[in-house]
């Protein structure tokens, strides 16, 4: 590194241009622009080959004050931890915008709970604009806060999601279900949209801070295309958005410490890790017992009713009279078999897709995780480099630092508190529902059992008389 950038200050002391990345371009600098490992780093001091003592001093005394990170598109830079952690936003907050962190049992932080908002999404209409040479599906939404409907389209919907994750850097916002270019007219797939579609905003009415905030409301309840494009503006405008939302935040109490904070945010990303493989399997595993109910197995008892449908048949055209319960013996239990097997091939919409769709809306949901760690991360190194300068110090900012630190690690916490949260009511409702499905099912084989039974019964009874 010294050996190029000497290079270049004696070609710049050469030519009297200004030094400049090396002549292969911008990507011959990218080996020291990385910051992967801990998503933060100074800036690196220029070097030159002939300083004198003054020079010397300066660069010194610049080197013990905070820089911002040389690469612009961390996570964490990019979500104005950064900025917020240098203190390098001044704005002031309203008390209307304050974000407020609880702790009710003196151990856990959470977020301070607003009314859930939930939401119903139907008629989806294919409209037109441009004389017919565009289309698109147009989703009529109702929220249960003012029950008055809105019409919004896809673009509206990704445009909102950006917004979100823009104004919350440190929020786990699920991604949106993936556009499809091939088919995005047919029934099926407009159907299983308008699912997706309600299932995403009921999960954004579940957050406590996301469902109340400004451009949830806008989209909401906006009406009027003027009103749409003012407050659409506004909402990409927003002060209290990427390094804006950490001023915003208040914990009503202390503040977690430095190694707490650590500790916890990393037990969480080994949870989150093993969370996203368990799952991964979960769903390999429903997909092998549906392709199992609906395939083998079902081909299976279609098999043994074609089987016993033949014997009967063949039983029926023997010479001796009292075969005739025999017959229908066979017949009923062909159909009872041939009834089976459509049981099990149908079983899979009801447990194993079902629940395949809700632990796919939890591994969109972990897709995001690693933003936020990235977040806490990059501003513990940010602290650390801090804290661990040389030369004088400032001990009032450097308890600044650290109060801007715990607030940023107050924030990550409360909304790793908030996803075990939903997680818990979830997965609970999941097993529930799963199992109950289960019971129905194994009752539903039971009872065309049980019917063919009675059936037979009542046909050899009628016979003997």
């Amino acid at each position: 590194y010294q050996r190029r950038v000497r290079e270049a200050v004696v070609s710049t002391q050469s030519t009297g241009q200004s030094a400049g990345p090396p002549a292969g371009g911008e990507n011959e600098w990218s080996d020291y622009d990385s910051d992967d490992d801990h998503n933060s780093r100074q800036t690196r001091p220029s070097i030159s080959i002939d300083q004198d003592d003054e020079s010397r001093a300066a660069q010194h005394q610049r080197s013990n004050t905070m820089k911002k990170s040389m690469n612009r598109f961390t996570p964490y830079v990019k979500s104005g931890a950064e900025d917020f952690i240098l203190g390098k936003d001044k704005e002031q907050i309203a008390d209307a915008d304050t974000i407020t962190i609880i702790c009710p049992n003196n151990i856990d932080l959470c977020w301070q709970t607003n009314q859930i908002i939930t939401v119903e999404i139907t008629e989806p209409i294919k409209k037109q604009k441009f004389k017919g040479m565009k289309s698109f599906m147009s989703y009529h939404i109702t929220p249960n806060t003012t029950n008055l409907t809105v019409e919004r389209r896809y673009k509206q919907f990704d445009w909102f999601h950006g917004r979100l994750a823009e104004k919350f850097p440190c929020f786990i916002i699920p991604p949106l279900p993936e556009k499809a270019v091939v088919g995005k007219y047919q029934q099926d797939f407009i159907e299983q949209r308008r699912e997706k579609l309600q299932l995403w905003l009921n999960r954004i009415g579940r957050h406590p801070i996301i469902s109340y905030c400004n451009v949830t409301n806008h989209f909401l309840k906006c009406q009027d295309d003027k009103d749409w494009k003012d407050g659409k503006r506004k909402a990409e405008s927003d002060k209290t958005a990427r390094s804006g939302f950490f001023m915003t935040v208040k914990c009503d109490g202390p503040l977690p410490d430095n190694l707490s904070s650590e500790s916890y945010v990393g037990s969480f990303s080994t949870f989150s890790k093993k969370m996203e493989g368990t799952l991964d399997k979960l769903v390999r595993q429903n997909e092998d017992y549906a392709g199992k109910m609906t395939g083998g197995i079902k081909h299976m008892y279609s098999k043994f009713g074609q089987i016993y449908k033949e014997m009967g048949e063949l039983y029926d055209t023997g010479p001796l009279n009292n075969s005739k319960p025999v017959n229908v013996a066979l017949m009923s239990t062909g159909r009872c078999y041939q009834e089976i097997s459509e049981v099990y091939e149908n079983q899979p919409r009801y447990d194993a897709h079902v629940m395949s769709e809700s632990v796919r809306e939890y591994q969109g949901m972990l897709s995001s995780v690693p933003d936020m760690l990235h977040v806490h991360k990059g501003a513990a190194q940010k602290v650390k480099d801090y804290t661990q300068r040389e030369g004088e110090k400032d001990l009032e900012e450097e308890a600044n630092v650290l109060q801007r630190y715990s607030t940023i690690s107050a924030a990550v916490m409360s909304e790793i508190n908030h996803f075990h949260t939903e997680r818990n009511r979830d997965f609970n409702i999941m097993m529930r529902e799963f199992l109950a499905n289960q019971i129905d099912f194994h009752k539903n084989v039971l009872q065309k059992a049980g019917a063919r039974t009675e059936s037979i019964s009542r046909s050899v009874n009628i016979r003997m008389k």
